[in-house]
């Protein structure tokens, strides 16, 4: 019966993950969006340390929202899958149905995943793929709609946060008509062909080619929370989140790395390499499940302007100039006005009015959805969340 229960569950959540129509109502998000906020440059007044917020809430960009993307998306959404070339098709045809979609309900969020070991329905993906979860649910290739009945369940068997790997194991066995991809032992050359498929997005068993920019051993990097540090492979081939624990494949058919992450700049993505993945299997018992190293959530100071909208004696929303070039670009909404704000309002195209609003919605100092008036006619039009867990949108849905 539970084991019921569990299957249903999956079930049940995943199909949310599926684009659909949401409406968004909140009155605050409304006059934020139609408010022109260079009128309040000279209403109120405060000093450095007068009021503290949390890097985190005040770390959403326009960089983080494809303005211009977002309004193609759905053509996109229309679009088949393409390769380029005689070795891309043989690569998706052959190892497609290998890359499985992940469905983390604990963190609502979609990654990828590789079959690398059939027989006992070993996957390996990314820890921030399945972070706090005990078991996912899993999706394999197929032709036609996805039926309830094609969701499966993976149990998470170890992972180590650090290196940003785990492993799951699948309750049931695998499709028969589904390779195994092989793990490769040893690095690829810098300027080598590599290809990837992975889930980006809405846009399910995308494929892209591109090469191996470089190797890079012991390499650092921050998410949101986590610190971590492993040997990757810096690669040129475009991938977007939802390719997260997807595999990096050689022209010859071997998993060389696992898509993990991607720095800011022009095709700077990274993925971790196949000997930390078999290293990481060799020691899989000694490992366990091993926790990353926290990153401290700082505070940091900004100069404000503050205004009691209410009357009640207490300041409740905050102005400041965040770039330093002397035009108000950003308010902060503390309507219970308990230190601990809920609502962002960032003006990107400095026309004087919020167009990309941060919502905090249980006030824990990160955003949790993004509201976004793409057109900048003062309504929102889109709400992204963040499905892999990096703290910034990748999945847009209608308003």
């Amino acid at each position: 019966m539970i084991q019921k229960i569990k299957y249903l569950t999956i079930f049940l959540v995943i199909l949310f993950f599926l684009p659909k129509s949401v409406t968004y109502s909140n009155e605050d998000i409304t006059s934020i969006l139609s408010e022109n906020i260079n009128e309040n440059i000279t209403r109120g007044g405060a000093t450095i340390g007068d009021f503290s917020i949390s890097e985190n809430f005040t770390k959403v960009s326009e960089k983080d929202i494809p303005f211009g993307t977002l309004n193609i998306l759905d053509k996109l959404k229309n679009e088949k899958n393409k390769t380029r070339g005689t070795t891309g098709q043989n690569i998706y045809g052959k190892y497609s149905r290998s890359v499985v979609l992940i469905y983390n309900n604990d963190i609502k969020g979609t990654g990828s995943g590789s079959v690398i070991m059939k027989d006992i329905g070993a996957i390996i993906t990314n820890w921030h793929v399945i972070q706090n979860a005990k078991v996912v649910g899993v999706i394999f290739k197929k032709d036609g709609e996805i039926e309830k009945s094609d969701v499966m369940v993976a149990d998470v068997i170890g992972y180590d946060a650090t290196k940003d790997l785990a492993v799951l194991r699948l309750n049931g066995k695998v499709p028969n008509d589904v390779n195994e991809l092989k793990l490769s032992n040893k690095l690829p050359d810098v300027g080598s062909d590599v290809h990837a498929i992975g889930h980006p997005g809405s846009l399910s068993w995308t494929y892209t080619k591109g090469y191996v920019s470089q190797i890079r051993n012991n390499y650092k990097w921050n998410y949101e929370k986590t610190q971590h540090e492993a040997s990757i492979i810096q690669t040129q081939t475009p991938i977007s989140p939802g390719n997260s624990g997807g595999p990096l494949i050689s022209s010859e058919g071997e998993l060389l790395g696992v898509n993990s992450f991607k720095a800011q700049g022009e095709n700077l993505n990274f993925a971790v390499t196949s000997l930390e993945v078999i290293n990481f299997l060799k020691n899989i018992k000694k490992i366990g499940k091993k926790e990353a190293k926290k990153k401290e959530n700082k505070k940091i100071d900004k100069v404000v302007k503050k205004i009691d909208s209410d009357n009640d004696g207490k300041p409740d929303t905050f102005y400041y100039d965040d770039d330093g070039d002397g035009i108000i670009d950003t308010v902060i909404k503390d309507k219970n006005q308990n230190g601990k704000p809920e609502l962002i309002g960032i003006d990107t195209n400095k026309d004087g009015r919020p167009d990309l609003i941060g919502d905090d919605k249980n006030e824990d100092g990160e955003i949790d959805a993004w509201i976004v008036d793409k057109d900048f006619d003062g309504k929102p039009d889109l709400i992204g969340t963040d499905t892999d867990g990096d703290g910034k949108p990748d999945k847009f849905t209608k308003i």
